[in-house]
């Protein structure tokens, strides 16, 4: 049986894999070391948990995987989709929180920097087992001067372990630091790799000029998979809808509940909230989640749906990504905090010319890669996204399937050569959870009146 076969007899995803997915998996899986260097949308993580539910069965290893904290909630939420579920433990929360967890899971969900402040419990517990350790965004550990790349490669010394990213590298200088994971015999030390791919630098020592460069093309495929969209477009829904599960900061869920305890305590006692004060408890707590600053009085304060955009785009490369966002406090919170992407941004403020130059720039200038846009203001009427642009953002919820639907559209139309992906940001402990369900729920109800290309619920979930 292949290592797919093998999995798969125990393990039930909500979805099928693709066959480029059940490739990889079968090639690379039964591999001490493995680069996962698959674009954004091609199930890096599916693919990389399949085979580490194959490791589980054929070699007795618990998995590990380390990310960027705000992939977190991601991860246990993928995890517990599969059938029977694993065991999972997210190891995050207060430092007593987390001394109280137990680590004897099937999978260990860590963030980069608990983990490293925690690193000799991590060392002490798994030193006598057999495990498997998952890196994703494992650009986070390519620099070989940083205390994470020093982490995770003593805590992965003679273990088996998956590198996943989809950007590779920025400059060749990156390559090896991700070798050394991949690919640990084919360069001696970093100055061997310098004498054979470093050609010129400048007066501040940075390298400028590469050599054999084709001879590096080369060791980056050994024990690695590199597959972009456009090599599997064919395998590939035409639409991919994907509910991205995070927490906010501790502090910032705290000040959420309070919001919310304060508005229904002045209600009248004894009576019922109304459709007036509920809706106005609503916005309220809606405009909270991405604006932690504001109602937190301090600006610096930074909610953590930014880090999940800036980790979205990181993946995307050069890639421009769409956002949508409900509040147009949210709309200036975003074009704020994404200046450095060259942001615009299109909602009820901006004048009908300033909307066609920001479309114009958001379409023609690569240096522009982010759009931040109200649904009534931007999904409705606007064309030409689909030609520079084949991943959106939902950063607050739409409920109302025909606004969804219109919104998508802007990329889903004549002209469009990619898949399109979908993310929908779904902070948990909120309204947002109940808001993502209701447009289930209502585009459930819709396709029983009049028939649309395909029931939400089950392009989500896979039903």
């Amino acid at each position: 049986m292949t290592p797919t076969q093998i999995a798969l007899s125990h393990y039930t995803l909500p979805f099928r894999l693709k066959p480029f997915q059940v490739e990889v998996v079968d090639d690379l899986g039964p591999l001490d070391e493995q680069g996962h260097y698959l674009e954004m949308s091609c199930g890096k993580s599916a693919m990389a948990t399949v085979v580490a539910l194959f490791r589980k069965l054929y070699y007795q290893e618990r998995c590990v995987v380390i990310m960027p904290p705000i992939l977190l909630k991601q991860w246990e939420t993928w995890l517990k989709s599969i059938k029977p579920c694993p065991s999972v433990v997210k190891y995050s929360g207060t430092p007593a929180e987390r001394a109280a967890m137990n680590l004897d899971a099937d999978f260990v969900l860590v963030g980069i920097q608990i983990f490293k402040k925690e690193y000799d419990r991590f060392m002490s517990f798994f030193q006598d087992k057999q495990y498997v350790t998952i890196v994703d965004e494992a650009t986070m550990i390519s620099n070989i001067g940083t205390d994470n790349h020093e982490k995770v490669y003593d805590f992965t010394l003679g273990r088996p372990r998956l590198m996943l990213t989809g950007t590779p590298m920025n400059n060749p200088m990156d390559a090896y630091g991700l070798l050394k994971f991949v690919a640990p015999g084919l360069y001696r030390n970093f100055k061997q790799f310098e004498r054979l791919h470093v050609l010129e630098r400048d007066f501040f020592s940075t390298p400028i000029k590469f050599d054999n460069l084709d001879l590096l093309a080369k060791n980056m495929a050994v024990n690695a998979k590199r597959i972009l969209l456009a090599d599997v477009y064919d395998q590939m829904p035409k639409v991919t809808y994907t509910p991205l599960n995070y927490d906010l900061d501790p502090k910032h869920l705290k000040l959420y509940r309070k919001l919310a305890e304060e508005e229904l305590l002045k209600l009248p006692d004894g009576g019922k909230i109304d459709a007036t004060q509920a809706t106005k408890l609503v916005h309220a707590l809606g405009q909270i989640v991405a604006n932690w600053g504001h109602f937190a009085g301090d600006p610096s304060l930074e909610a953590n749906i930014i880090d999940l955009i800036k980790e979205v785009l990181a993946e995307l490369g050069n890639g421009k990504l769409l956002i949508f966002a409900h509040y147009r406090m949210t709309v200036a919170l975003l074009a704020e905090k994404l200046a450095k992407y060259g942001v615009v941004t299109v909602n009820s403020e901006v004048t009908q010319k300033q909307k066609e130059n920001n479309l114009e720039r958001f379409k023609k200038d690569i240096n522009c890669r982010v759009m931040v846009a109200q649904v009534k203001s931007a999904g409705y009427g606007l064309d030409g996204l689909q030609f520079c642009c084949n991943h959106v953002l939902y950063a607050e919820p739409c409920t109302s399937p025909r606004d969804f639907g219109q919104s998508v559209a802007r990329l889903v139309r004549l002209g469009q050569t990619k898949p399109v992906q979908v993310y929908m940001a779904i902070a948990a402990g909120t309204l947002q959870a109940r808001s993502f369900e209701n447009l289930l729920k209502k585009d459930e109800i819709v396709n029983q009146v009049i028939r649309n290309v395909a029931d939400l619920r089950d392009m989500i979930f896979g039903g």
